[in-house]
């Protein structure tokens, strides 16, 4: 019986050596193999398709010993899943990176027309149109959209994109910190929206769907400083 105890307690030992020398190292190659396959996505999103991104990946989770198990790719962020068998048993792994923002290409306030978008829905001013950068500009119909289709109201849009004279003019108006020093305004990029205020106004129910809803459509309020009808685009 003895003998028999000391050989079950060697059988446990050696089953949890296995454990801890064996999958556990493995669990972990797989968490960074996960990893390495997100970040590679998101590194070769910016200037390629979807697809190949998510080829890139395969190949970077195969070179680490597992394979891609899913693969998902937006403009933002790059989410995939990887897989190992450990021990007859299948392991997986989901890692997310996000995806490099191009850096502006042009100087603030210097955007060429034709990568400038006008916004067309009702309540955004038309006189001078309200004009965006085309990504921008598309998120913003999709919220002003979401909106509508919520409340049966629409909301007031006011500025968009301002030209470095623009942006000039305003900081004469309203100097600083109400207004950005000029060639430093996120609406020299094209990113920034202006609601009217009122009615976007802090508490209001304008600004309080915004707070809610907002961030699903890639808008960030400006905080520093407080303008609650202030939004930026970060995708």
């Amino acid at each position: 019986m003895l003998a028999l105890a000391m050989a079950a307690g060697v059988l446990a030992f050696s089953v949890l050596a296995l454990t801890l020398f064996s999958v556990l190292p493995a669990k972990a190659a797989v968490h960074a193999a996960a990893d390495s396959a997100a970040i590679a996505a998101a590194e070769s999103a910016s200037r390629s398709t979807a697809e190949r991104s998510c080829s890139i990946a395969a190949e970077a989770a195969s070179l680490n010993g597992t394979t891609l198990l899913r693969c998902d790719v937006s403009d933002s962020e790059a989410t995939v899943a990887v897989g190992r068998s450990i021990l007859a048993t299948s392991f997986s792994v989901t890692a997310r990176a996000a995806v490099p923002r191009a850096k502006p290409t042009v100087a603030n306030g210097a955007m060429p027309d034709d990568e400038l978008v006008p916004v067309v829905y009702p309540g955004v001013r038309e006189s001078p149109p309200v004009r965006l950068r085309s990504d921008v500009a598309a998120a913003l119909l999709r919220l002003l959209e979401a909106y509508h289709a919520e409340t049966g109201d629409y909301l007031p849009v006011d500025e968009g994109y301002r030209d470095l004279a623009e942006q000039q003019r305003v900081f004469d108006q309203y100097g600083w910190p109400r207004a950005a020093i000029p060639g430093t305004s996120n609406h020299g990029e094209g990113t920034a929206v202006d609601f009217v205020n009122p009615p976007v106004v802090r508490w209001a129910h304008p600004h309080t769907w915004l707070a809610a809803n907002a961030s699903q459509f890639g808008f960030e309020p400006l905080t520093d400083p407080d303008e609650p009808w202030h939004w930026n685009y970060t995708g």
